[in-house]
């Protein structure tokens, strides 16, 4: 019976982190949809206020960041890492097409992508990776502690499968639209047609 006790408390902790999981999860369908399209309007009030807020992250050139480095703009957030085999380069090359079709009405917003994988993707890698799609958008990284806090305020699910260096990142796959008040505007998945979201995006950054 000397087992029972830290037997006892290790499940309790799968437990919380499974309803951490699930609570999150339920935050991105509600957000989303059903993570293909965004359907009618902006998120709701009771969402709106619970996703987004302050950060301090590093962007690709070492310099720190938080949200407010941006004064006027909206920031279009994504979160990923640089050795995501394919939801992420997609939506990276959509979104850069979604500024091109956006033409003037892009220098309202900047775009941010933000690795859920500090570990492997420090300034440098952001820069090269971010660049090799559209110089506007911006990579950021941080510390581990950065990164957690910054997922955290986003509600972003980021799951590290695997062991060693071969590993992956199974994360959430939203974009966030927040506002130069620094309130969430609108939520768009990762799959839905760049003219789609240039339109939407139009109607909600004027231009």
């Amino acid at each position: 019976m000397r087992y029972q006790k830290p037997i006892l408390i290790v499940a309790g902790l799968v437990v919380i982190a499974v309803l951490t999981l699930i609570s999150l999860n339920t935050i991105d369908r509600r957000l989303a949809g059903d993570g293909t399209t965004v359907e009618g309007g902006p998120p709701d009030h009771e969402l709106a206020g619970a996703v987004g807020g302050p950060f301090s992250l590093i962007d690709g050139d070492g310099k720190p960041v938080t949200e407010k480095s941006w004064p006027g703009k909206y920031l279009l957030v994504f979160f990923g890492f640089t050795f995501c085999p394919d939801v992420c380069p997609t939506t990276l090359a959509d979104m850069s097409e979604t500024l091109r079709l956006l033409g003037p009405a892009a220098d309202r917003i900047q775009p941010l992508f933000v690795t859920v994988d500090p570990e492997r993707d420090g300034a440098a890698e952001m820069k090269e990776y971010t660049s090799s799609f559209d110089p506007r958008i911006t990579g950021l990284t941080g510390s581990r502690a950065q990164i957690d806090a910054v997922l955290k305020t986003y509600r972003v699910v980021a799951v590290r499968r695997g062991e060693g260096d071969d590993y992956t990142m199974d994360h959430s796959a939203l974009l966030y639209l927040m506002g130069p008040d620094g309130h969430l505007k609108q939520v768009y998945a990762h799959d839905m047609e760049p003219k789609a979201m240039a339109d939407s995006l139009r109607d909600l950054v004027g231009g």
